[in-house]
């Protein structure tokens, strides 16, 4: 007999979710139709997710947590110290997400347009100060600037407003690097 990886079975779930919801959206979907789509029961499903709320609360954490591992490896393909790298693994991560991310993203605008009270969880989490290293030294107002920026790019990808045309963001991408490096 194998041993169960609860984490994975997790995961497995909330893909499953995301593709349940962006197939039949978010006020169409069932738990029963997540276990099929993930391929574990019913009460697999139930004892990680008892209720569909906490099932996309769920979805909400995996979308945290989804970026937290994209920026964390940008991170590590920089040496902290250079100024500006934290900003540097920002931008990289804002504009480079996995078009898996992405769809969750836009799973996600579908969940909070019908469950309100889990924009409220995620305003909370995003009220939360970003913690930048002191180490990375770049001024403030090019900090806010890049945050701003690259918070906007996703934010219009969550809300489903028309992005950028490719050359338009390249532009943006390449700008925001250099206010990295210059002083």
């Amino acid at each position: 007999m194998t041993k169960k990886d609860p984490q994975a079975t997790k995961a497995k779930l909330l893909h499953a979710t995301v593709e349940v919801v962006m197939a039949d959206g978010a006020a169409n979907l069932t738990l029963e139709a997540v276990a099929k789509a993930a391929q574990v029961s019913k009460g697999g499903l139930l004892h990680h997710f008892p209720t569909k709320e906490a099932l996309f609360h769920g979805l909400l954490e995996f979308a945290k947590q989804a970026w937290e591992a994209c920026l964390a490896a940008e991170l590590s393909k920089d040496s902290s110290a250079q100024v500006g790298y934290w900003h540097r693994a920002y931008i990289h991560a804002s504009f480079n997400q996995t078009p898996q991310d992405i769809q969750i993203l836009h799973a996600m605008r579908r969940v909070v347009s019908i469950y309100p009270s889990l924009f409220e969880a995620w305003r909370e989490a995003y009220a939360q100060p970003i913690s930048i290293p002191p180490d990375d030294r770049l001024a403030l107002g090019r900090s806010l600037t890049i945050q701003l920026a690259c918070d906007a790019l996703w934010f219009s990808e969550l809300i489903g407003l028309p992005t950028m045309p490719s050359a338009t963001q390249q532009a943006l991408y390449a700008e925001l690097l250099r206010l990295t490096y210059e002083q």
